[in-house]
């Protein structure tokens, strides 16, 4: 049976359908790629270490030499990449249900994101989105800042004067300790070292090429260890945070008592996994664009002193609500890091049906991906690309 025929493999991943996804999937057929150009990779290996060393500098080549549809090798596996403004737009959009994101990242995140809202699809992605915005509504982010500010203040006033800091590694360790309080409701002690550890751990067991768990060395083995006691905190804590006398300001107390429109609450499982899933997107992102932020303004001391002049002019120690809006140059600052350097510079799909791409016809069942940080350097849309000038964003 081939998917790309079944109408039930949509319906499945609509109602997030498990046991009818996996029976689907069990039958699908391999997609023959062999009309798709590449180049020659190493035995196994593929193309996976040009793109380690240079992502971004391997998609031109191979965009220049074949176009914008190629592919890409690893492991004895192909993958069909799609680049373009356009293929950005056709893989995020998805507006004929052509790609899954289930189907794309449930083999990447196994055990470490399970059933997270990226790697959700169609209805019942968008009734889990609806539930977590209640999340991130003012009220709760004013919470939010309420809970980061002294945190954050106390942690960079710790940060010495007198020497240089590791800017990256300093960042993490303040967001870890912000994140243990606002993601989890944790004051700062051992139990939010451990879970700050054990978050660690999992972030890195993500990154790992090799996914035995029967390898104990291996950091995904560590991360999916790390994982349950993760997942031990969490269903431990749920029953107490729904029974609190008043709702906590923290993400996890607030997605506790969320409700959907029947007034249902989100399941333990799903407690756990968007919770875990919200520190993760949260943490690894900010870390990224602060640390390549942080680059440029050392590099370009004048948007330095720009920054601090709008910062200061706030007259404020620390950051309500309402005074984002008065950071119009910090805003255009962290765009140019964000275009510079995504912290997501690709993202993977799985098609569910065949269809066409700049003339290249794509079987279902390709897993494909699509990539930001190529089209945030094409000279077609950007002047000067690979200067920082935060004015582009004005």
């Amino acid at each position: 049976m081939n998917s790309a025929h079944n109408p039930n493999i949509e319906e499945a991943l609509s109602s997030f359908d498990k046991v009818a996804i996996n029976q689907i999937m069990a039958q699908r057929v391999k997609p023959d790629l062999s009309h798709i150009p590449t180049s020659k990779g190493l035995p196994v290996f593929g193309h996976i270490p040009w793109v380690i060393k240079d992502l971004h500098q391997w998609l031109r080549n191979q965009e220049k030499q074949f176009g914008p549809v190629f592919k890409f090798k690893a492991f004895n596996k192909e993958f069909v990449f799609l680049l373009g403004p356009e293929a950005n737009r056709l893989l995020l959009q998805n507006d004929d249900k052509t790609f899954s994101n289930h189907l794309a990242n449930r083999g990447i995140v196994r055990k470490l994101l399970d059933d997270n809202l990226l790697a959700l699809d169609f209805d019942y992605h968008k009734s889990t989105r609806k539930v977590l915005q209640a999340a991130f509504k003012r009220k709760a982010i004013e919470g939010h800042l309420e809970l980061m500010n002294p945190i954050m203040r106390k942690s960079i006033e710790s940060w010495p004067s007198d020497h240089t800091v590791l800017t990256c590694e300093a960042i993490r360790t303040l967001l870890l300790d912000t994140g243990a309080k606002v993601f989890l409701g944790l004051e700062m002690g051992p139990e939010a070292n451990r879970m700050n550890d054990a978050f660690v751990e999992v972030v890195n067991g993500g990154g790992s090429f090799i996914r035995k768990e029967n390898l104990p060395f291996t950091a995904y083995a560590k991360g999916v260890k790390a994982r349950q006691r993760m997942d031990e905190f969490i269903y431990a804590n749920i029953k107490l945070r729904r029974n609190a006398s008043a709702e906590g300001q923290d993400i996890f107390s607030q997605l506790c008592n969320a409700k959907d429109d029947d007034g249902n609450f989100f399941t333990d499982e799903e407690i756990c996994n968007q919770t875990i899933f919200i520190l993760f997107a949260a943490h690894d992102t900010t870390s990224s664009v602060l640390s390549s932020a942080f680059y440029h303004l050392a590099s370009n001391m004048e948007w330095q002193e720009e920054l601090r002049r709008e910062v200061l002019s706030i007259g404020k120690d620390h950051l309500e609500f309402d005074d984002f809006d008065q950071l119009e140059k910090a805003g255009w600052t962290f765009q140019e890091a964000l275009r510079m350097y995504p912290p997501v510079p690709l993202y993977p799909r799985y098609t569910l049906k065949e269809f066409e791409y700049e003339g290249v016809r794509i079987p279902a069942n390709t897993s494909v991906f699509g990539s930001g940080v190529h089209s945030h350097f094409m000279e077609k849309y950007w002047s000067n690309p690979y200067q920082f000038d935060p004015m582009r964003f004005s």
